[in-house]
């Protein structure tokens, strides 16, 4: 790895590190921003619900802007789509601190999932086409630690505003927009494309292509889906079992267990393509995708209580968040050059728009389960059970290059 490898793995994770730090700060500020909007009584009825809600529509805007801009990576370049996605959801989760009401909140996380979707895409192509072939797992390790790093700068920036000041959260939000400017003075546009084709026709008259995307696909939907379950309705878990808490104390103890958590995902996100290095790919997915949902309910089978959410929930998180480093190692290697961040963008993004349902119906569940949340994760959890399917018909990349 020369400098210029290393300035572009290390710009790519930044913009990776805000794109999960500015999710992860929704998840701090959901609460108490609904509370306020609501009403504490509205919120114990239906807050989970209207969550769910935001989330769905959330994840919709992070397909449509995986799939828009994966396809402008592959045109624009790049560092280019980088630039763009990077301000567009810094601006827009800066302005969410401006919302008066839930459906504001709502249309806002749309068109700033818009970027964050955008930002993996272009990311992903171009650290998979700069580093060393021997590289490629080292990197998408590196580059997936951001999932650890964003939570955990989210949690700081929790702790250090006083508790209930959810607009202050989406001010720190539009701080990454300052990565830009290094971004264009640094980061160049990638290596051209081998052959731009005239349209996307060509994917679909090639059915090995074919056969990878629907693979990717229903990886991304089962693994993005699974990654996003127990950060998003962490807080809920944590106000169900601290009941007895204030409420600075429960935003002490969510900022925690938010390092917790995520100290699980940092080791996952390392151990995942070490081991598919060494194993391959396929058998990795596999024993991921059955200890996740397996260690979700172990954490949560006998009710929530503060100890086991501590304890427990990072050895779940190392296995659901963990499966996400093998993404940037295996989605890159399924494409050619010329359809590689389109093809990841979509197989990334795009599934979400089949999981995003997901969140409002978990939502529901809890709401009519007088605010149980333990129902809705587990039943969740279940969407494991197709990545497994996927997986049979998934190619073995292990030791092969890139595609052309």
């Amino acid at each position: 790895m020369n400098r210029r490898q290393w300035t572009i793995l290390i710009v790519a994770w930044l913009g990776w590190v805000f794109d999960i730090m500015d999710t992860a700060l929704f998840n701090f500020a959901k609460g108490p921003m609904l509370k306020e909007m609501m009403g504490e009584a509205a919120y114990r009825v239906s807050g989970a619900a209207v969550e769910g809600r935001i989330q769905m529509l959330f994840l919709v805007g992070w397909s449509i802007g995986g799939l828009v801009f994966g396809i402008l990576a592959d045109r624009w370049g790049r560092g280019k789509t980088l630039v763009v996605t990077i301000l567009l959801y810094s601006a827009l989760t800066g302005l969410t601190a401006l919302c008066q009401t839930p459906d504001q909140v709502m249309w806002l996380r749309f068109f700033t999932a818009f970027g964050i979707g955008g930002e993996w895409a272009a990311g992903a192509a171009l650290v998979a086409e700069t580093v060393p072939a021997d590289w490629r797992a080292r990197a998408s390790s590196y580059l997936q630690s951001a999932a650890a790093f964003g939570p955990w700068l989210a949690a700081l920036a929790n702790i250090s505003v006083p508790a209930g000041n959810w607009r202050a959260l989406f001010i720190l939000g539009a701080a990454p927009a300052l990565l830009c400017v290094f971004i264009r003075m640094r980061v160049p546009e990638g290596p051209a494309p081998a052959r731009v084709p005239p349209n996307l026709r060509l994917v679909f008259q090639d059915k090995a292509l074919m056969r990878n995307l629907a693979v990717a696909c229903g990886l991304g939907i089962v693994g993005v889906t699974g990654a996003g379950i127990l950060p998003f309705w962490l807080p809920n878990l944590v106000e169900q079992a601290g009941k007895m808490l204030g409420e600075e104390a429960k935003r002490d103890f969510l900022s925690l267990n938010t390092f917790t958590l995520h100290i699980g995902t940092l080791a996952g996100v390392f151990v995942f393509p070490w081991l598919a290095q060494r194993f391959g790919r396929r058998p990795l997915f596999a024993i991921f995708f059955v200890m996740a949902p397996t260690m979700t309910a172990l954490a949560l089978a006998q009710g929530p209580n503060l100890d086991r959410l501590l304890y427990l929930l990072p050895l779940a998180s190392f296995f659901s968040v963990g499966v996400s480093s093998g993404f940037v190692l295996y989605f890159p290697e399924l494409f050619p050059s010329w359809f590689r961040a389109t093809g990841s963008g979509v197989a990334y993004n795009a599934g979400r728009i089949v999981s995003a349902p997901i969140p409002a119906m978990v939502g529901m569940i809890i709401a009519q389960r007088g605010g149980d949340v333990i129902p809705g994760v587990l039943i969740a959890s279940a969407i494991y059970a197709f990545g497994l399917i996927a997986l049979v018909f998934a190619p073995e990349t292990k030791g092969k290059p890139l595609p052309a």
